[in-house]
């Protein structure tokens, strides 16, 4: 488990790419074809979607994106305050701290490393 999580911590951005590519293969970028509305009415025309199209709203992505640059300011201004955060080294401490406990499992059990 542990040897798990420091894989993924390690190489975070293939596995972001692995999952992107396969989110962009297996979701096929293609819209349905207009079905009738009740299976009777196979001849009958399909009225169109009267729905707001995703442009005019500008999307549920950018309201997400929005309300998470909101909670960002709020937490960098409230939380944070004058602490400088280097995600790189907080990246390798963690890993660090994956490779203790691992040791120490190891350790335990009677294995050692």
């Amino acid at each position: 488990m542990f040897k798990l999580a420091r894989g993924i911590a390690r190489h975070k951005i293939g596995f972001i790419a692995v999952i992107a590519f396969a989110v962009v293969m297996f979701s096929g970028g293609e819209e349905e074809a207009a079905k009738p509305s009740s299976p009777w009415g196979k001849g009958a025309e399909v009225q169109a979607s009267t729905a707001p199209s995703i442009t005019e709203e500008g999307g549920i992505t950018s309201k997400l994106g929005e309300y998470a640059n909101t909670a960002g300011e709020y937490a960098a201004e409230k939380f944070l305050g004058d602490k400088d955060l280097n995600p790189v080294k907080l990246g390798e401490d963690t890993v660090g701290r994956f490779d203790d406990v691992n040791g120490a499992m190891a350790k335990a059990n009677g294995k050692e490393q």
